[in-house]
């Protein structure tokens, strides 16, 4: 970057980056305006609390210096690339036309629910269109087979932030990539990169697998408690699917489908995703992916080489099929690309609160103030939890990650933690808040996909989210120790749990397996 070098002397003052940019984040509720104030003050401070330099040396040092950088520019074109890709696969109807083929074998509430779920991780390739795409689907057959709307919401949700948050090759990998990248450069450190530490964190990222596990497990086993068994009760027992007087978040028919039902083929999802796939790996392959380490921009380029010819493949599929012309074609890509920027902002503001934090020490200032009481054993969970609170107060994971990851892994590095630990706790922390905050855009959009009444979606979610949440924290605090992975671990233990409180509900409030024939 083209930033001043590091300064460790600005004692307390070091503090202001992370520390006004979470109040912020926690008190705007934007992350934008967050990200900008901070950077700005912080660029003030740096320039001798001159604001009028201040708001000059943010702008040439650290944000054009964060764009100068190519491995930014590399993550900010892929990223618009994934967003074009994912806006037409997900209004081509391929998805829909393979969900679809699910519901041909249902024929109880389990097996719904089952379906619903396995919809949810056959889209994981977009968190935001996953409910509106498997939502419309299963809906009459839901109603029909008692699914109440607020289990519904909870499996789709469950299906979106989660799953993405483990997939290393669509946008919100890349985004975390960026943001790793970022911290691995400033550290000066060589012998590995953001597409490494993210597939390594992967096994790591507890929550967002167990939370995957837990939604499938709830829909075979009804083994259902707190408020959502006895919204389970309700729709098994009267049919009501939606509490009395609940308002169902179905406004604008923001899933309603785009293209022509009977045109929709499973095809159309499949073999362009296919071909990403086969272009990503060929040309790693080639690269020696499996016996050396391949560039970082190397993995860039294949990644972006894949969704781009996956990307002409779908387009040649619509235009074939007669699902759009070209043109409609290009319009949808065009408003994916627009959708990205809001992401790319976040992301170059992220790049420039690493600058600052860099500038000003804080990192070496957070070790040395802690030395004394911070055990680098529980770094990991004080990320997890400092994650969570924020997420949920934000509704943002991306947000949430772009603060947390320019304070985290300096401390790692610093502290010789293990960097793949503490992004699953950064990335695991900033999902579990964000699944369960009502005002989570994945939140309101399962509720909409289910057409769920939305605080009746978050009251019933809440306990599930927390429940996976503390056996999440548990497993980070052994992690902190013990580097390794542990889901097994995490699966012993949610499992009776899950078990307990399920029957401590029925003790409660009984279960309802059948209609009420009365």
């Amino acid at each position: 970057m083209d930033a001043v070098e590091t300064v460790v002397n600005y004692g307390i003052l070091s503090l202001v980056p992370p520390v006004l940019a979470i109040a912020l984040a926690l008190l705007t509720k934007n992350i934008i305006v967050s990200l900008f104030v901070t950077v700005f003050v912080s660029s003030t401070i740096i320039s001798g609390f001159n604001p009028l330099t201040g708001f000059t040396t943010m702008i040439h040092d650290y944000i054009f210096g964060a764009l100068v950088d190519e491995v930014n520019v590399q993550g900010l074109i892929m990223m618009t690339i994934i967003g074009g890709f994912v806006a037409l696969l997900t209004k081509s109807g391929g998805a829909y036309a393979f969900t679809n083929k699910v519901t041909e074998w249902v024929n109880s509430r389990k097996k719904c629910e089952t379906g619903i779920w396995i919809g949810g991780l056959v889209v994981w390739f977009t968190d935001s269109g996953n409910s509106l795409i498997v939502g419309p689907i299963f809906e009459a057959l839901a109603e029909k087979l008692r699914v109440s709307r607020e289990k519904f919401a909870y499996i789709l949700d469950c299906t979106t932030t989660p799953i993405c948050a483990l997939i290393p090759i669509i946008g919100w990998g890349v985004y975390t990539q960026g943001l790793i990248d970022t911290e691995l450069q400033n550290a000066a450190v060589t012998n590995t990169n953001g597409f490494e530490i993210f597939t390594q964190c992967i096994p790591f990222n507890f929550y967002s697998i167990l939370t995957l596990l837990m939604a499938g497990f709830m829909a075979v086993t009804s083994w259902d408690y707190g408020p959502m068994l006895k919204a389970q009760n309700r729709a098994m027992k009267t049919g009501q699917t939606i509490r009395e007087g609940g308002a169902p978040m179905r406004g604008e028919n923001k899933g309603g489908l785009n293209f022509d039902p009977e045109k929709a083929k499973v095809s159309t999802m499949v073999i362009p995703l296919v071909v990403l796939l086969v272009v990503i790996f060929a040309y790693l392959t080639k690269l020696g992916l499996w016996h050396t380490k391949v560039a970082g921009s190397d993995i860039r380029t294949a990644i972006a080489s894949g969704f781009l010819s996956g990307l002409i493949v779908l387009i040649i599929l619509c235009v074939k099929n007669k699902i759009y012309t070209f043109g409609e074609c290009m319009k949808i890509v065009e408003g994916g690309w627009a959708n990205m920027m809001f992401m790319c902002v976040v992301l170059t503001l992220a790049w420039s609160l690493s600058g600052v934090n860099g500038t000003m020490g804080t990192a070496d200032y957070l070790v040395k103030i802690t030395q004394g009481f911070l055990n680098p054993g529980v770094l990991a969970f004080i990320l997890f939890l400092m994650g969570a609170v924020m997420s949920f107060a934000t509704g943002t994971s991306w947000g949430t990650m772009a603060i947390l990851f320019p304070i985290g892994m300096p401390m790692a590095i610093s502290l010789g933690v293990s960097l793949p630990v503490i992004s699953a706790a950064i990335i695991s922390g900033s999902v579990v808040g964000d699944h369960c905050s009502p005002i989570s855009d994945t939140t309101i959009l399962a509720s909409i996909g289910a057409a769920c009444d939305h605080i009746d979606h978050f009251e019933t979610q809440m306990p599930y989210a927390v429940t996976a949440g503390v056996v999440a924290g548990i497993l980070f605090l052994i992690a902190g120790w013990v580097p390794t992975p542990m889901l097994l671990i995490g699966g012993v233990v949610l499992v009776p749990v899950i078990y307990v409180l399920h029957k401590m509900s029925v003790k409660k409030n009984g279960q309802v397996t059948a209609p009420d024939q009365g």
